[in-house]
């Protein structure tokens, strides 16, 4: 009975228990901790960001433990947010009430590689409140860039840097492997390698190139399995300092007669010096022979793409070479071949007579001695043979035998007598060889002495007609040469077609003891670049102006000198010498 009793307390007591506890766990409920007050501001952002790419970066205001708060709307202090480098930010300014315990939302995009500094002010503010780091990595490779110098001279070494780039032009290391790269050459020459080196610091190749000949290069790169490729910017080889000349002349020539020559300045490596005309050097032209060339000395002006064409005039009958060196380095040299000068031999004669003689009188002819070249001979007297009349009719001429003596610049003139009454023409031949000959007659007709007012009508209208006849075809004065010799000096006018379409008239200026030539050249335009720098013992300075499409060249001497002119192909020539 009392075990019973005892059995049935002890589940009592275990129900009271179990009640108890229960109660005790619905008196108490789970504990929510609130944030505290505002103590700091955070930017919350990763450390590394991929270039071009957009991001949302997080600004908190948080409690002394780091929790989030939501800015009281009451709280109306404002706050700007700056960045370094290329980054973009939005928004840029904001109120504190704008920021809840999800923070704010600040757009940012970089599109260069490089590291920001992102700061938070307070407006009106110096000291930033705080402050964060991101580092901008590039993105993935999408092209190469390859850089090389803009020119390089001929025979000198230069460098080429190739690297990988991204679509916003930053350097990218990663899948940028040297082994898979492939270079091609494109152009007028192809460049030797003589080293490649990979600088993983700068995640480039750099490639030391060299080209001994002129002309333009391109260079072209892959990477091998890749579609990623790159070409440089135009580089100009240009050519090497001048190293020698190669002189190109006829193999025959005439006495006195000219004969042209081109004289080519090469560097080393047989490249045209093209800025050859730009170095202010004087080269001179000697001769092996015993006799004297001219002229003597060329100005580098006178050359264009390393080359100079001119003409030379050589006065005795040999064999001989033209020899050309630069005046400051005699080292600088060429030579032409065996040039035969031979004598000029005559080809023709003119004989020009009047119209009419009276049998028995005297009367004037002249005889025009022409050379080979069918140019009048103007050194008969030296080289000619004695020149025998003869007529076609019945009578005697005498005299008939004219000697080379009485030759004047290939022009003999003579009184002859014929003694019969009849029509005739007179011949001019040599002793030993006949020679063709013709007959200009000439008819004296009386010419009114015209007025002085009629003098300078002529001349107006001959001006007149002159520029009629070039109108619509304007010239260029390209350059200004001198040659100088011990006792003369040859200014030289290159103007294209000035023997075709152009005129010139020169005058004399004189201001005590200084003379001026003052030469105006017409239609013509002046194209110098430069203005005329020369270094002559004949002449002090040479300006160059322009007006209503006349050149006006005024030529100041250092004393006064005799001079001409002449007009040649594509040249004016004002040639000057010692009284």
């Amino acid at each position: 009975m009392d075990n019973k009793t005892a059995k049935g307390s002890c589940f009592l007591n275990f129900i009271i228990f179990l009640f108890s506890l229960c109660f005790i766990s619905s008196s108490y409920g789970e504990i929510i901790a609130k944030p505290g007050t505002f103590d700091h501001y955070q930017i919350d952002a990763p450390d590394v960001f991929i270039a071009g790419n957009e991001y949302k970066i997080f600004i908190y205001a948080l409690d002394a433990f780091g929790n989030p708060v939501t800015m009281p709307s009451e709280s109306l202090k404002e706050y700007k947010i700056t960045v370094t480098g290329s980054a973009v930010i939005f928004p840029d300014h904001f109120k504190a009430n704008e920021i809840t315990i999800s923070g704010l939302a600040v757009k940012f995009k970089d599109e260069k590689a490089e590291e920001v500094k992102i700061s938070l002010y307070e407006v009106n503010s110096p000291f930033p409140v705080t402050e964060k780091r991101i580092k901008i990595l590039p993105a993935e490779i999408n092209k190469l860039d390859i850089k090389g110098p803009a020119s390089v001279r001929a025979g000198s070494d230069f460098e080429v840097s190739i690297s990988g780039k991204d679509r916003f032009n930053n350097t990218v290391c990663k899948d940028f492997d040297p082994k898979d790269l492939n270079l091609f050459f494109k152009g007028d020459v192809s460049p030797q390698i003589k080293e490649i080196q990979y600088s993983p610091e700068n995640c480039n190749v750099k490639v030391k190139l060299v080209s001994d000949k002129i002309g333009n290069i391109y260079i072209e790169a892959d990477l091998l399995n890749k579609n990623i490729t790159g070409k440089s910017e135009k580089i100009e080889v240009l050519n090497g300092p001048v190293n020698s000349f190669i002189v190109n002349a006829p193999e025959t020539a005439i006495v006195d007669e000219p004969f042209d020559i081109t004289i080519l300045a090469i560097d080393k490596f047989n490249n045209f010096v093209k800025d050859f005309a730009t170095q202010k050097e004087r080269v001179i032209i000697e001769v092996q022979g015993k006799g004297y060339i001219f002229p003597t000395e060329l100005s580098s002006y006178a050359f264009s793409e390393g080359k100079a064409k001119i003409s030379l005039r050589y006065d005795r009958p040999e064999d001989i070479k033209i020899l050309v060196k630069v005046s400051s380095d005699s080292s600088i040299r060429g030579e032409s071949g065996i040039i035969k000068v031979t004598p000029p031999k005559v080809k023709r004669f003119e004989v020009i007579s009047p119209e009419t003689v009276i049998a028995g009188q005297r009367f004037k002819v002249k005889i025009i001695a022409y050379n080979q070249l069918d140019k009048i001979m103007s050194n008969y007297n030296l080289y000619g043979s004695t020149v025998i009349l003869k007529t076609s009719g019945s009578g005697s001429i005498t005299p008939n035998k004219i000697p080379p003596s009485e030759f004047i610049n290939g022009v003999a003139t003579v009184e002859v007598m014929y003694d019969k009454a009849e029509k005739f023409n007179i011949f001019a031949t040599l002793e030993e060889k006949e020679i063709p000959s013709t007959e200009i007659k000439t008819t004296e007709k009386k010419v009114e002495k015209p007025k002085v007012a009629d003098k300078k009508k002529t001349k107006k209208s001959k001006r007149t007609e002159k520029k009629s006849v070039s109108k619509g075809q304007v010239l260029d004065l390209k350059n200004i040469s001198l040659v100088e010799t011990k006792n003369a000096a040859t200014l030289t006018l290159f103007i294209p077609d000035i023997d075709k379409y152009g005129g010139y008239s020169p005058k004399t200026k004189k201001e005590g003891k200084i003379m001026s030539v003052i030469v105006e050249v017409y239609p013509v335009k002046n194209k110098l670049e430069t203005p005329v720098k020369i270094e002559s013992d004949f002449i002090k300075e040479v300006s160059v102006s322009e007006k209503d499409n006349k050149v006006i060249a005024n030529i100041i001497l250092k004393k006064p000198l005799k001079y001409h002119l002449v007009k040649k192909k594509d040249e004016l020539v004002v040639e000057f010498r010692r009284p």
